[in-house]
């Protein structure tokens, strides 16, 4: 038996020894919960047989601690050490308190703060059983003192933390002297127990109780969905406290007391019955559970490999480091652009192509003449005809109308050239995200590199476009050769008969109507061609080919090396625990093997 809950024991040491948490095996224990001043610490004590726990007002016990009981027929004096002083056995108890309450100022400070971290504590006789009990903060509703505000929530969550363990035994601790409906331990634990499948609950100061019939049901499991057990105590008086007794005193003392009140009940009552059966519960509830703890344990070593796999190793050679990451993030970049990249959403270089169709495509469509263009003709022919009307429409006006028309297409090209700019930015933070994600410090003046050299490329493009349009405007080419293909189609059309009965300057309008509408057409393909080629070339392709130079120019200073390399705190730091995981789960694989 006792080797069993000895594997218990050795596993919760092993991870508390390596600084984390056994919460993912969910290792069988029995959790003892119960509120201030209901008799908790005076349990515990009875049944290590030992004045150990530090005693006061408000919440004294603010970190869990783990009691792990072993018999040692050789052991002459009582004896108890911690895990944190592994080395250091204690013969006199009131050590045992006062190093409780340094280690839990130590870590939580003197304001009467909780914490999760739990105080391990090896007690070790002749006497005592081979048993392991957690001990949890007590229950309080109301912060008094210096408590913190929210010490309420912060001890329900706590305790929360360890009842809904599956494996746990809850020992719900609740005073007889009081309405037990109103038990805030039992009320706790249904909350994870509803049928009380794995509770087991204490009645102390059944003396002060009155023998009631409704309370004697109770004690007997009558009232309460109790399956474990209802076993009731008489906990030490503060005159038995006074007058020195002894623990072993105050037991006989109980079992007189229940044997002349609790006739019939006395035999599973009692701080020794309690014992036993704990021991028995936790010896059953550990056999059923070690198949679970050890295939969990197999499970978590390949979960925190993966994790550790996935982190990469520490970095030893910076430089090299940098060089690969540098080179990788240039990559992926090509790649993403090429399409084979692995893009998120709508990043990547799909999403040029959709610019090239809405920006360049969609806007430049929506380019058109005037609804006033025949009134502007008009008046364009006034002004170049002077003081007589003109026998002939001089080339000036359609030159005049052409060029105002053009600068029509600089917003939606220039926004051509802004959008898939930003397109290659959400690119660029995405991969720097994705790849530097382990290096903070690289991560953010990579960035910056490439978005100095994004803009200076943005700026060349949209210069070349620029000049594009201004060569469009200052000369208009009235010999194009697809202008002067259609140029007597469009001339035709608008000579039909419909508007024989409209005047010379009429007619001589829609035909300049028609031949502005064919030349804005022909800019209009000859820009949604320009514009993706310019933006591919001046951005896409230069910012590609200089990338990886510009990077290594810019990064590679000894000066700042070691810092740009430098892992984030959050990694280096689940890299650590997966460490620690990985250790604590092989020795726990070992200490397990036993069993199987």
């Amino acid at each position: 038996m006792d080797n069993f809950l000895e594997i218990i024991n050795d596993l919760q040491d092993v991870f508390s020894t390596v600084g984390v948490s056994s919460d993912t095996l969910n290792l069988p224990q029995i959790v003892v919960v119960g509120s201030q001043s209901t008799g908790k610490s005076s349990v515990l004590e009875s049944i290590v047989r030992q004045d150990f726990l530090p005693r006061g007002t408000g919440i004294v016990t603010r970190r869990p601690l783990i009691i792990q009981l072993t018999q040692d027929i050789t052991v002459e004096t009582p004896k108890a050490s911690f895990l944190h002083e592994p080395d250091v056995w204690h013969t006199d108890f009131d050590e045992v308190s006062n190093e409780i309450i340094r280690n839990t100022d130590q870590v939580c400070g003197k304001n009467k703060g909780i914490s999760s971290e739990p105080i391990t504590i090896k007690v070790v006789d002749a006497n005592l059983p081979t048993l392991t009990l957690v001990d949890l903060p007590g229950i309080t509703k109301i912060a008094i003192g210096d408590q913190p505000e929210d010490i309420e929530e912060q001890t329900y969550s706590l305790i929360k933390k360890y009842i809904e363990n599956p494996n746990s035994i809850i020992l719900a601790i609740s005073p007889g002297n009081s309405d037990i409906a109103n038990s805030e331990s039992l009320k706790l634990a249904r909350t994870v127990d509803p049928d009380g499948d794995r509770t087991i609950a204490v009645i102390t100061k059944v003396d002060l109780m009155e023998r009631t019939k409704e309370n004697l049901d109770v004690l007997q499991g009558k009232t309460l969905p109790i399956k474990l057990g209802i076993i009731g105590v008489i906990n030490r008086n503060q005159s038995q406290m006074d007058q020195n007794m002894s623990i072993e005193e105050c037991l006989v003392k109980e079992k007189e007391f229940l044997k002349n009140h609790f006739h019939s009940m006395a035999n599973e009552m009692g701080t020794v019955y309690l014992t036993q059966r704990l021991c028995q519960v936790l010896m059953k509830n550990v056999k059923d559970c070690l198949p679970e703890v050890i295939q969990r344990i197999t499970e978590q070593k390949i979960i925190q490999q993966e994790i550790l796999d996935s982190l990469a190793e520490k970095v030893t050679d910076e430089m090299g480091t940098l060089a690969t990451y540098v080179r990788m993030y240039c990559q992926n970049f090509h790649e993403e652009i090429r399409g084979s990249g692995l893009t998120l959403n709508n990043v990547g270089g799909m999403k040029l192509r959709d610019v090239f169709e809405k920006y360049v495509g969609d806007e430049l469509d929506k380019i058109t003449l005037p609804e006033k263009i025949e009134a502007d003709i008009e008046l364009e022919i006034k002004k170049a005809s002077g003081t007589k009307p003109s026998l002939f429409t001089p080339n000036i006006v359609f030159d005049n109308l052409a060029s105002k028309i053009l600068k029509n297409f600089k917003p939606p090209v220039k926004t051509a050239i802004k959008k898939g700019c930003e397109t290659l930015c959400d690119i660029i933070a995405y991969i720097g995200k994705d790849v530097f994600r382990r290096f903070p410090n690289l991560k953010r003046e990579g960035h910056q590199i490439a978005m100095n050299l994004l803009l200076t490329k943005q700026q060349e493009a949209e210069s070349f476009i620029d000049n594009y349009l201004k060569l469009e405007e200052c000369y208009i080419n009235t010999n194009h050769r697809l202008f002067t293909m259609n140029r007597s189609k469009v001339e035709a059309e608008n000579k039909d008969a419909n508007l024989d009965d409209l005047s010379f300057e009429k007619r001589n309008i829609k035909v300049i109507k028609g031949l502005l509408d064919l030349y804005v057409g022909i800019i209009r393909y000859q820009l949604m061609d320009v514009v993706p080629k310019a933006l591919i070339c001046f951005v896409v392709k230069e910012f590609g080919d200089l990338l990886h130079c510009t990077l290594m120019k810019h990064l590679f200073n000894e000066d700042k090396i070691e810092d740009l390399v430098k892992e984030d705190i959050l990694i280096e730091d689940k890299r650590e625990r997966a460490i620690r995981m990985l250790d604590a789960l092989q020795k726990a694989e070992v200490i397990t093997a036993m069993f199987e």
